[in-house]
C-alpha cells in the first residue's frame, strides 16, 4: 500500500461514521426544525472544501498529512464528547459567576438567567421590556458579558480546539515541530465545532418566528457559515502554528486565539445589549448591525495578519535549523 493510500484508508467503523453521520445529523435537525435541516448542508461546506484540499495535498506530499482516520475520529469526538464536556464546563462557570454577581438574591439570579436565555423579546409586555432594558444596561450584565465572552465561551472553547493538537503532539512525539499535522488536527476539531455551532445558530434564528425571521436567518447564514466558520478556522490555524513554536506553554499557544475569540463575542454581546437585550439577540438596528459586522471583519483581518506572521516566523525558524 502506498503512503497516499495508507493515509486515506478508513476502517469499517470510520466508514460507517462517514456515511451515516451527516444523514443522522440532518434527520435529527429535521425533527427539531425542518427549516434548519433545509439549510444545514451549508454548515458542512468548510468541511467539504478542506477535505478536498487535504486529499490533493496527500497525493503530492503524504508525509506532511495526518491520517484521514485519525482526523475523522478527532472530528467526531470534538463534535460530540468534546462539546458535551464544554457545555458542562460552561454551565458550571456560568452558575458560579451568577452566584458572585447576585450573592444575596436567588430570585434576581434566576431572573437574570431567564432573561439571558431568551432568544427573542418580541412577545414581552411594555413593563417586561422596560425591566429587560434596565437589566441590559446594568453593570452586572456588562460584567457577565465580559466573563461570558472571554472565559465561558472563548477560553473553554479554544481549549477544546487545542486538545487535538495535544493528541497530535503525543502521537508524533514530544519533540515534533512540523506544523502540517498540527494544522490537520486543529482544523478537524475546529470544523466539527463549527458545524454544530452553526446548526445551533441556524435553529435559533429559525425559531425566532417573526416577520424579521427571514432577514435574520439570512444574516445568520452570512455570519455563521461565512464569517463564523472563517473565524474558527483562523484561530485554529493560529493555535496550531504557535503550538509548533511553543511546545510546552498552554497559554502562550492559545492566548491570542482566546483574545480574538473573546473580543468577537464581546462585540456581538455589546451590540445586543445596546438594543436593550440581555444575552444574545441579533440586533435589528442598522447602526448596531453595521457596527457589529465591521468589528467582526476587523477581527478577521487581525487574525489573518497574526496567522501570516506566525507562518513566516515558523518558516524562518525551520530554515535556520537546516
Amino acid at each position: 500500500m502506498s503512503p497516499q493510500e495508507q493515509n486515506a484508508s478508513l476502517s469499517l467503523p470510520a466508514r460507517l461514521v462517514c456515511y451515516l453521520g451527516p444523514p443522522a445529523v440532518a434527520l435529527l435537525t429535521c425533527i427539531i426544525s425542518p427549516l434548519t435541516a433545509l439549510f444545514s448542508p451549508l454548515a458542512f461546506l468548510s468541511t467539504t472544501y478542506l477535505y478536498r484540499k487535504w486529499r490533493a495535498s496527500n497525493e503530492t506530499n503524504p508525509s506532511r498529512r495526518a491520517p484521514l482516520e485519525s482526523l475523522l475520529w478527532t472530528y467526531t469526538c470534538v463534535g460530540s464528547i468534546g462539546l458535551a464536556a464544554v457545555l458542562l464546563a460552561q454551565t458550571a462557570i456560568s452558575s458560579a459567576t451568577l452566584t458572585l454577581l447576585f450573592p444575596f438574591s436567588s430570585s434576581a439570579k434566576e431572573d437574570f438567567r431567564n432573561e439571558f436565555s431568551r432568544s427573542s423579546s418580541e412577545d414581552l409586555s411594555p413593563s417586561e421590556l422596560a425591566h429587560r432594558t434596565a437589566l441590559a444596561g446594568s453593570w452586572r450584565n456588562w460584567v457577565f458579558n465580559a466573563v461570558f465572552a472571554y472565559i465561558i465561551a472563548a477560553l473553554v472553547e479554544e481549549t477544546l480546539k487545542y486538545l487535538p493538537i495535544i493528541y497530535a503532539r503525543r502521537r508524533r512525539g514530544s519533540s515534533a515541530t512540523a506544523s502540517a499535522p498540527y494544522l490537520d488536527y486543529a482544523l478537524a476539531g475546529a470544523l466539527s465545532f463549527g458545524v454544530v455551532e452553526t446548526i445551533g445558530f441556524l435553529a435559533a434564528a429559525a425559531a425566532a418566528g417573526s416577520h424579521h425571521s427571514w432577514l435574520r436567518f439570512a444574516l445568520t447564514i452570512l455570519e455563521r457559515v461565512v464569517a463564523g466558520a472563517l473565524g474558527h478556522l483562523l484561530t485554529a490555524v493560529l493555535t496550531a502554528l504557535r503550538a509548533a513554536r511553543y511546545q510546552s506553554s498552554w497559554w502562550r499557544t492559545i492566548g491570542p486565539s482566546v483574545l480574538l475569540h473573546g473580543t468577537w463575542n464581546f462585540v456581538a454581546m455589546a451590540a445586543s445589549a445596546r438594543e436593550g437585550n440581555v444575552g444574545w439577540v441579533h440586533p435589528t438596528g442598522v447602526g448596531n448591525t453595521v457596527g457589529m459586522l465591521s468589528g467582526v471583519v476587523g477581527l478577521l483581518g487581525v487574525a489573518a495578519l497574526l496567522v501570516r506572521g506566525e507562518w513566516l516566523a515558523l518558516r524562518q525558524g525551520e530554515e535556520k535549523e537546516k
